[in-house]
């Protein structure tokens, strides 16, 4: 109960009600596909596994305990794939929206610095000046940059309080990356004009500080377009890398559920069924019938 007392449900129900929502049909559509195959996978491997006669046993209690598994591996197929449907459908719902999820993100971060040739000159002249004080060092770097943003109120949003929602959240929890983008953004855009800087994971002042010259000659749209297509490309790989763990966990568990009658039938064969013919045959020589004639004790 503390967990779920911590959890921001109104955040949930803004994202749910202005992102979700409207591609409810997409979310649906996701969700029956992969409970219809779920359903299907999981009847054919009971099939399967019932026609191999990996479902019979010798005592009648036990051979029908074992008949558990049918409904057992169905349920847990429904409930499996279920989830990787709802899951899919939430992901594909944010893939639609994700340009404006992107542009929320760079509206109430970067979007501010480059509204204007002037604007794009003064954030450049900071950053340099930043980058003079800081040197290499990338952690205060970043704190002055997430500290500019902080103070600007851009003053306009492209897009409704749920999708600038995410972004605040993906600012949050993510602010770092995204500040790495854009400036990241920015140096290729340097490199691919000025063609003589050198970028590297580890960048010399000197190499920086040319590429911000250079920065400050190339037209604020120009940057703002290369600073989109770079979150645009973050975005897509966070997304991604978060879908597929989630699904990847849910298809261990599938994995999971499809072995344990496999390695149930196994034990039972190799350790159980051999001490049920053992006793059956001693009990069969306990009540044999004694030859004719030979006298009884």
């Amino acid at each position: 109960m503390e967990y779920l007392e911590k959890i921001d449900w109104p955040f949930i129900w803004s994202i749910v009600r202005d992102t979700v929502i409207p591609h409810s049909g997409t979310l649906i559509f996701n969700t029956l596909l992969f409970l219809f195959l779920g359903f299907a996978i999981s009847l054919t491997y009971s099939i399967a596994i019932a026609k191999k006669k990996l479902l019979k046993r010798k005592p009648k209690y036990y051979n029908w305990a074992v008949k558990l598994y049918i409904p057992i591996v169905i349920l847990s197929f429904l409930y499996v794939f279920g989830q990787i449907g709802l899951i899919r459908g939430i992901y594909k719902c944010l893939e639609k929206e994700k340009t404006n999820i992107v542009t929320g993100i760079y509206t109430n971060t970067l979007g501010f610095a480059f509204e204007t040739e002037e604007s794009k000159n003064d954030f450049i002249s900071k950053i340099q000046a930043t980058a003079i004080d800081t040197k290499n060092r990338s952690d205060e770097f970043i704190f002055q940059l997430r500290k500019e943003s902080k103070n600007h109120n851009s003053g306009y949003s492209l897009v409704d309080s749920g999708k600038n929602k995410i972004a605040d959240y993906l600012i949050t929890k993510y602010g770092t990356d995204i500040y790495k983008a854009g400036v990241y953004a920015m140096l290729n855009l340097a490199v691919a004009k000025a063609a003589h800087t050198n970028l590297d994971d580890v960048m010399a002042y000197d190499d920086f500080s040319a590429g911000m010259d250079f920065l400050i000659s190339v037209g604020h749209r120009d940057i703002e377009m290369a600073v989109l297509e770079k979150l645009d490309t973050w975005f897509t790989s966070l997304l991604s890398n978060q879908y597929w763990a989630m699904v990847k966990s849910l298809l261990l568990l599938a994995f999971i559920i499809v072995l344990i009658p496999i390695a149930e039938f196994f034990i039972y064969k190799q350790w159980i069924e051999p001490k049920l013919l053992e006793k059956e045959l001693l009990t069969a020589q306990e009540h044999k019938p004694n030859p004719v004639g030979t006298p009884l004790e």
